[in-house]
């Protein structure tokens, strides 16, 4: 039995501050390739983007909330450490009560596991479709370097074995353990870096091109055969190194590169990355996403494109609704001063 994705859909914040602010704030910008990133409102949250995407995945289908069987959230910047937050999502959406959900959080890898767990229902259950909402804005200290890159972001799927836009090839992962790179201690709200960063590229590399390959090895598949491919971005050039690695070239992982204009997204990134290679896919494609997630782990997911419908709004339609803030007021935002 074939399974995909059936539909799909983003929010992008219209929030949005350049570079030039962090350069005449503080000298200097850490987030490389970035040019912009994404910024919440005061209005705006993970669960309220959340929602906003579920209803967009399902109006692309289009699905009533009533037929989903699954639900799973994902973020890594949740606004309560201890309550359902999926529940949340699933009551304002309107899916049913007894549609068994999940939170997948802790981990910016978090966007692919609840997107395989999604996939493992629909697996299991023929009949059975799974909504999988992805929102992030992650947070650290607004006087340390890793909270540059820091963007906001959501994407949604509609998983299924009908009616399919791109239908699941196979995934892979690999888990392995290192502490010491970017982590959240217990208590505190704020993102951590050690910045060693050639330790943490080191992590970053070693899983994600582990996944990858053992992915495409399963599949027989050479990466010359994929017309896309989207890595988890923490900033734009991570994604290069990682693609170099695997024998990818930088026209292949163009499409989905995002982090340019939005910055680190999270457990969102890859997430928002494949909605962005959705939007301008061709049938017959074939689409390659990996995620990460410092501690450390790796997801790989193939793809083959096989309809044309696209999402309502598309993602360049996102990324251009915005409006630029000031340093000032981006810091009003983050409740750094008041």
């Amino acid at each position: 039995m074939a399974v995909g994705i059936s539909g799909y859909g983003v929010f992008i914040p219209r929030l949005r501050i350049k570079r030039e602010e962090y350069v005449k704030a503080w000298g200097s910008f850490a987030a490389a390739g970035v040019a912009e990133k994404s910024v919440m409102g005061f209005d705006e949250d993970v669960l309220t983007s959340a929602a906003k995407v579920s209803k967009r995945a399902l109006e692309s289908v289009p699905l009533s909330p009533d037929k989903v069987s699954r639900f799973a959230l994902a973020s890594t910047s949740p606004p309560y450490t201890e309550k359902l937050l999926s529940g949340t999502v699933l009551v304002t959406v309107g899916v049913p009560n007894a549609t068994y959900s999940s939170d997948h959080t802790t981990s910016t890898r978090a966007g692919t596991e609840a997107i395989i767990a999604g996939f493992e229902h629909v697996m299991a259950n023929p009949k059975g479709i799974a909504l999988v909402a992805a929102a992030d804005a992650p947070r650290a200290s607004m006087w340390g370097s890793v909270e540059h890159q820091l963007g906001a972001g959501a994407a949604a799927y509609v998983l299924s074995s009908e009616n399919l836009v791109a239908e699941l090839e196979g995934h892979a992962s690999n888990v392995t353990e290192h502490f010491g790179e970017r982590f959240k201690p217990r208590d505190d709200p704020l993102l951590h870096d050690l910045n060693v960063k050639k330790f943490a590229e080191g992590a970053l590399i070693s899983n994600t091109t582990k996944a990858a390959s053992s992915l495409m090895k399963k599949l027989n598949r050479k990466p010359e055969e994929y017309q896309h491919v989207v890595i988890q971005q923490p900033d734009a050039k991570v994604p290069s190194s990682v693609g170099g690695k695997l024998g990818f070239t930088e026209p292949q992982l163009a499409a989905g590169l995002v982090s340019k204009n939005l910055g680190d997204l999270g457990a969102a990134s890859v997430p928002v990355g494949l909605a962005a290679v959705l939007d301008i896919a061709k049938v017959g494609d074939k689409v390659l996403v990996v995620s990460y997630g410092s501690g450390a782990g790796a997801d790989a997911l193939s793809f083959k494109v096989v309809g044309d419908r696209k999402a309502v709004p598309r993602v360049q339609a996102e990324m251009d609704r915005k409006e630029y803030i000031e340093y000032v007021k981006y810091l009003k935002l983050k409740g750094a001063i008041v």
